[in-house]
């Protein structure tokens, strides 16, 4: 398994990187990151956004294209904070920015789901001492890209400057594929995924340690 910020400096050194394989623009963040690992053998596919602020990278198996992915995908977001009044907002209600924001991932997924969109129940937790939701879910029906549903599972941590959000997720391939799992993934594969959300680590911000280089 690979480091995301190990990754981006092996790829920011080399001169080899293929236009073919990777979409986008590859730099190195700076300020505080999210570390976490990959599955393994995957590649990076896109990067894009602010070295210094916002941004997306999306990791892909090994011969699975940007478009029309089936096996796996996970992508990685780093986003600004919402502003202090807002922030004030979510606190009196006794909420954390984290649990809001995957309350309206959940909505905005139920709401571009043709069928019927069933829901992981939402897990509080902490990365560190940042405050982490993680939840997701199974659409059976999401259009041409997925003619037989799509799942994710997905995280959303709230870090010191900045809030990540990571998400992985799985087309079935056929109609009957892990039809005999309620969220069309195997457990074991799912575990995988909630592993490495588990084994993320906040780096760069104070109190956080230093971000690999």
């Amino acid at each position: 398994m690979k480091w995301i910020a190990v990754m981006l400096a092996a790829l920011l050194a080399s001169a080899n990187v293929s236009a073919e394989l990777l979409e986008g623009s590859v730099f190195q963040p700076n300020g505080e990151n999210l570390i976490i690992q990959t599955p393994p053998n995957w590649r990076m596919a896109y990067m894009n956004g602010d070295p210094g602020s916002d941004y997306v990278v999306e990791f892909l198996p090994p011969n699975e294209a940007h478009d029309s992915w089936r096996e796996g995908y996970m992508s990685v977001q780093r986003r600004t904070l919402p502003g202090s009044a807002l922030m004030d907002g979510i606190r009196a209600r006794q909420l954390t920015l984290s649990s809001v924001a995957v309350g309206e991932v959940l909505q905005n997924v139920q709401r571009n789901c043709a069928g019927k969109f069933m829901q992981m129940r939402q897990k509080d937790t902490l990365t560190g001492s940042a405050p982490t939701s993680i939840s997701g879910g199974f659409c059976d029906r999401y259009g041409a890209a997925a003619p037989y549903g799509e799942g994710s599972v997905f995280a959303v941590v709230e870090g010191k400057k900045s809030l990540f959000v990571v998400q992985f997720g799985w087309r079935p391939a056929t109609q009957d594929e892990n039809k005999q799992f309620g969220y069309r993934i195997s457990p074991e594969r799912l575990q995988v995924y909630l592993d490495l959300l588990n084994r993320a680590v906040l780096c760069g911000a104070d109190d956080e340690p230093a971000c690999p280089k």
